[in-house]
């Protein structure tokens, strides 16, 4: 994962290493710039539709794979599928990330892209995956995941570990302060995970543990509130208690 995907140049680290992809691949792979259809519509060549198909499946897979698993909570399949329709298949995030790299301007499509925006920046965007897991799979995070962390964070600035301006820790704080403990009694294996369900009243939030990769989810600890930053930050503090050593005050 980029260096800095925390920080505000995030981005531009992200983008650094695939911009520098796209600048040699882009001189070999320039397909003819063809008229648009009577639907507006510019179709690429066969082999390029087929890349752009399969790249579909590598953005599926890293999506509802690799980033889930990097976020701070389980997600219910219900909010996965919310979290796709957000991030993807909504408010113009691939169609940004397609503009900022310069994928449309490396296959020369930059003049047919404002024709229907969403339909092919999502196309270049896979055809591009396609490339990257042919050639530089290594990148393949920065593109996917890391990116989408990144918009994640915009909608849910308070997901990633923070201190307020008086010095008090969050509940990142507090979670790791946790798992410290938890692999001091247990060992460097102990794993610490977030789950939690909403109803239109009250986020029911439970922390997970275990001791090991293969080892079973046990509960540490469940509470209710109406909010999920409250819940979090009530559950970590309960869950210290609950080690009999003192909760981070928050």
């Amino acid at each position: 994962m980029a260096k800095g995907i925390g920080s505000k140049n995030s981005l531009k680290a992200l983008a650094h290493p695939l911009q520098q992809f796209l600048s040699g691949w882009g001189a070999h792979e320039k397909p003819s710039a063809p008229k648009p259809n009577a639907t507006g519509h510019a179709p690429l060549p066969a082999p390029y539709e087929l890349a752009a198909l399969r790249g579909e499946g590598i953005l599926r897979d890293r999506f509802f794979n690799a980033f889930m698993a990097k976020l701070p909570v389980t997600l219910e399949p219900s909010q996965q599928i919310a979290t796709w329709q957000s991030l993807v298949e909504d408010g113009g995030h691939i169609t940004a990330w397609v503009e900022r790299l310069g994928i449309a301007k490396a296959l020369r499509r930059e003049a047919l892209v404002p024709l229907n925006t969403s339909h092919e920046a999502r196309k270049l965007y896979t055809l591009f995956l396609d490339a990257l897991n042919a050639q530089a799979p290594e990148l393949l995070p920065w593109a996917v995941e890391g990116y989408f962390w990144h918009c994640w964070k915009q909608q849910f600035p308070d997901a990633p570990a923070k201190v307020d301006g008086d010095g008090k820790a969050n509940a990142e704080v507090q979670r790791e302060r946790l798992l410290r403990v938890l692999r001091k009694q247990h060992g460097n294996g102990v794993e610490l995970k977030e789950s939690f369900t909403q109803t239109p009243e009250n986020v029911n939030f439970t922390l997970l543990w275990r001791t090991g990769q293969h080892e079973p989810w046990q509960t540490l600890h469940q509470v209710e509130r109406p909010r999920l930053k409250t819940a979090r930050l009530v559950a970590f503090g309960e869950a210290m208690v609950q080690l009999s050593l003192p909760a981070v005050k928050a």
